[in-house]
């Protein structure tokens, strides 16, 4: 029988330098996936949200063994068993993404996992030092001619994403279909990006090394970074403090 010595009944997770050992790599944080583990033990559902392809989501819900439902492409597209595949933008920004791919070559490169996208594209970088002034470039571009689309930078790419979807969105929709209020959920990310999932609950965190406008909007700032801040966050959990 699983006794639950918390109110959180389900943890929204980020997963590119949040889930990672660092904002630099691509590694999964291994003490961060036995905390998932330990809080799926005690009844917490648990559910990447993240910008990558849903193709990459779901088999990472699979093989690390994760119970809620799979959030990609910035919350455009949801899945579950249940729930099947739940698209939820009205339109794509895939032209926005060919013409800022085409005109900004040089300065960013095409993501393999475009192959496999509906909504959401995401743009490499050819040299991350300079991250912050061409994602700038590409939003600037990309805003003043596609107003249906809102660009991003992860610190990992530069996602186009139709203004009408975020994490948050797909947060409040997963909620209401699993019956579940905003004061039972916890959701936690790196990036600016993450901004609007962390509002999306009651309780937001931003892990220690985390953009200053996601800290901004964090109701708690975990003191560790990356992957440590879920392994942080999974023992608060644990010890009934949250």
């Amino acid at each position: 029988m699983v006794v639950s010595v918390t109110r959180v009944k389900i943890v929204f997770t980020d997963l590119d330098g949040t889930l990672t050992e660092s904002r630099r790599t691509y590694r999964i944080h291994l003490g961060a996936v036995e905390a998932m583990r330990r809080l799926q033990s005690l009844g917490v559902r648990v559910s990447i949200v993240s910008s990558n392809a849903l193709p990459v989501v779901i088999g990472l819900h699979r093989y690390l063994d994760l119970d809620g439902p799979a959030i990609a492409e910035t919350g455009a597209l949801i899945y579950s068993e249940d729930l099947g595949i739940v698209e939820l933008p009205s339109r794509s920004a895939r032209e926005a993404y060919s013409d800022a791919l085409s005109r900004f070559r040089g300065l960013v490169a095409d993501s393999w996992q475009n192959r496999f996208r509906l909504y959401d594209f995401a743009l490499r970088l050819v040299d991350r030092a300079n991250g912050d002034q061409v994602y700038k470039l590409v939003k600037d571009y990309v805003e003043g001619r596609y107003d249906w689309v809102r660009v991003g930078y992860s610190k990992y790419a530069i996602h186009l994403t139709p203004r009408d979807v975020d994490k948050g969105r797909a947060v409040k929709f997963v909620l209401d279909r699993l019956g579940l209020d905003p004061s039972e959920a916890v959701a936690v990310g790196d990036s600016s990006m993450d901004a609007n999932l962390l509002k999306a609950v009651e309780l937001g965190v931003a892990t220690g090394d985390a953009d200053e406008e996601l800290k901004a909007v964090a109701k708690l700032i975990v003191d560790e970074p990356a992957g440590r801040a879920i392994v942080k966050l999974a023992e608060l959990i644990e010890g009934g403090q949250l």
